[in-house]
């Protein structure tokens, strides 16, 4: 699909969903079976939820699978981008990131379901989880890093959302984004600040007054009432991000997984942004670690051995115009082809060839044709695709890759 019609039907999905907002986080269903004693006692989150929602900081389930994200217009615009060409991805979801600093962000409404603020209702919700869950998280991030943003009231609604996100879906940021987002936030808090204090007159005594901030067709906004709402908002944002932090480290520890392997995910991560992959690619590996969990079910192991095997198909077929404009010849575009290719130009060793051929066929046999991949597999894969990635990358890096501009760019 053409980018511009695109962005012109994902404008009509936000303008729907600021008239009628559809995001929600719900109980995720239990196995059919389950007696009914034990569902009843699945209902006491969903009962806990409005209290959880009225305090800050919020409390960070350490289950993160027990609320799942829905929203239809979220689904439309997941449908919408996949029919972009992946070239024109990266302006879709720019375009979707406009969308927070687009005209007030919000409308005047009387609002039944969270999150709403001073008779407010957004579009924003949805900007959020989309760019966070579908490969724009570094959209997002560059957008509240802004210096002296100018503040609209959505603003505080779109951060309700991102405090709702982390409190029961913390899993959506991987462990090393959580420094970043922390200091993300207390940087849009900055420009919250300045902007209170530029719109604030002076008092008897020279002191700050906040008065009244008039919008439109919003009316009047309490200037110390949004100040403060999103100061006590962006604090338990904060807190939310280490309490995040520790609970990652508290599973990989009590789990056992294998602590090098983890810091060898963020030098691939790092490679990845340091080439300029795409933010798909590495999305997948982000969706494939969220659903590696210890209490994941055998379809949730294994889709993410799908995941998994996704993301070392594509890590090859990205890197393999930029490997081509180096050594020529024909251009493969299959997996065994690519390493047939690799193995001809010396990049990878006759041993590493046939180590990523062996492994290719196991995760394809065993973790993604039969119904079930055990979590056996699942670890085996998670760890292998992590300690291949990052030794193709490093073979990549030294051959001074990273700075050839990629044939098809």
């Amino acid at each position: 699909m053409n980018i511009g019609l695109a962005i012109q039907k994902a404008k009509q999905i936000l303008d729907e969903e600021r008239s009628s907002p559809t995001v929600s986080y719900a109980l995720a269903p239990k196995p059919a079976g389950t007696d009914p004693v034990s569902a009843a006692a699945t209902l006491l989150p969903l009962v806990a939820l409005p209290v959880m929602r009225s305090r800050r900081p919020r409390e960070v389930l350490t289950d993160p699978a027990t609320f799942g994200f829905s929203s239809v217009n979220c689904d439309l615009l997941r449908a919408l981008m996949s029919q972009v060409a992946e070239r024109g991805r990266g302006q879709f979801l720019s375009y979707v990131c406009q969308r927070l600093s687009w005209d007030v962000g919000c409308r005047k409404q009387h609002p039944s379901a969270f999150p709403s603020w001073d008779n407010m209702v957004s579009e924003l919700p949805l900007v959020v989880e989309f760019l966070v869950r579908y490969g724009g998280k570094e959209d997002f991030f560059r957008f509240l890093e802004t210096k002296n943003l100018a503040m609209i009231p959505g603003h505080v609604l779109m951060l309700m959302q991102l405090e709702d996100m982390i409190a029961l879906n913390y899993t959506v940021f991987i462990e090393s984004e959580y420094p970043r987002l922390a200091s993300a936030v207390r940087c849009f808090w900055s420009s919250m600040k300045t902007f209170a204090d530029g719109s604030a007159r002076r008092g008897p005594g020279n002191t700050i007054v906040y008065g009244r901030v008039r919008y439109g067709e919003l009316g009047e906004i309490n200037l110390l009432r949004w100040y403060n709402e999103v100061t006590a908002i962006c604090n338990g944002i904060t807190e939310e991000c280490r309490k995040a932090r520790y609970l990652f480290l508290k599973g990989s520890l009590l789990e056992g997984l294998n602590l090098e392997v983890n810091q060898d995910r963020n030098k691939v991560e790092s490679y990845l942004r340091k080439f300029g992959f795409s933010a798909l690619l590495v999305s997948s590996l982000d969706e494939a670690d969220r659903l590696y969990r210890s209490d994941a079910t055998t379809l949730e192991f294994k889709s993410c051995i799908g995941h998994l095997r996704s993301f070392l198909e594509n890590l090859q077929k990205e890197a393999m115009p930029r490997i081509h404009g180096r050594f020529g010849g024909t251009l493969p575009t299959s997996w065994g082809g690519g390493l047939a290719y690799l193995l001809q130009n010396s990049v990878l060793s006759k041993t590493e060839e046939q180590f990523a051929a062996a492994f290719y066929t196991l995760i394809s046999d065993e973790g993604v044709h039969p119904l079930i991949a055990e979590k056996e597999y699942a670890r085996l894969a998670r760890n292998m695709v992590i300690e291949y990635a990052l030794l193709f990358l490093t073979k990549l890096d030294r051959l001074g890759l990273a700075s050839l501009k990629a044939a098809s760019a």
